[in-house]
């Protein structure tokens, strides 16, 4: 009866933790970083990558005189459910404040939308709705694919010597190539030899003045 017993909680034992420990749970969320650069857009993206699926996005972007912006977009399964921007876009000459926020059922349908310009709400066509999940899968893509090819975001302050990184202060010698960059701010795509030196592959951002280091917005609710 007491090896019956042991066998029996053995078993549930087993069961249990076959239940709770799916393979999602036990995948460990793997965090990349990048940017690019597209006519007069520079954007920086953060995201979440598990199992090879997004589950999260950050972006700022800037738009020169058009604006610019700020998203968190938020995946389920592998399918974008939700997300919310911020910014400032031009109509009529001047630069007015916008909110965009969206939701997504599972099949990928838009079942809540609301997108302000100033004091005024309009209508998200299905094609505007199409570009922003577009906009999305293209934004993860580009960053695994500068992942794979060992680059990342950097920030930090370049000081004509060294670049100082505003994440942890560590320091590094700059390969710019072709980049004319002054002293200051600066948020680049790059890799590390992993010995103290970067080469830039793209400046996403110069700026004369320091700032601190910008991190990924905050804008959906706790899921």
């Amino acid at each position: 009866m007491k090896r019956t017993c042991l066998i029996f909680i053995s078993l549930l034992l087993t069961a249990c933790g076959s239940t709770l420990m799916t393979p999602h749970a036990l995948s460990s969320l793997e965090r990349l970083t990048g940017g690019q650069l597209a006519g007069d857009a520079s954007s920086l993206y953060w995201t979440g990558i598990r199992q090879s699926r997004p589950e999260f996005l950050s972006e700022r972007v800037w738009m020169g005189d058009y604006g610019e912006y700020q998203t968190e977009y938020r995946w389920r399964e592998g399918q974008l459910r939700e997300l919310k921007r911020t910014g400032t876009a031009l109509k009529d000459d001047a630069l007015r404040p916008f909110e965009l926020h969206v939701r997504y059922d599972q099949h990928g349908e838009a079942v809540f939308q609301r997108y302000k310009l100033g004091e005024s709400v309009f209508p998200l066509s299905d094609t505007q709705l199409n570009q922003l999940s577009q906009q999305a899968e293209q934004a993860v893509a580009v960053v695994k694919a500068q992942s794979r090819d060992g680059l990342e975001l950097v920030q930090g302050v370049w000081d004509g010597q060294r670049l100082i990184r505003c994440d942890d202060h560590s320091e590094y010698k700059v390969n710019w190539q072709h980049f004319q960059v002054k002293p200051g701010y600066v948020a680049m795509v790059a890799k590390s030899d992993g010995r103290g030196q970067l080469t830039a592959e793209t400046v996403l951002l110069s700026r004369k003045v320091s700032q601190s280091c910008l991190s990924p917005p905050v804008l959906l609710d706790a899921s």
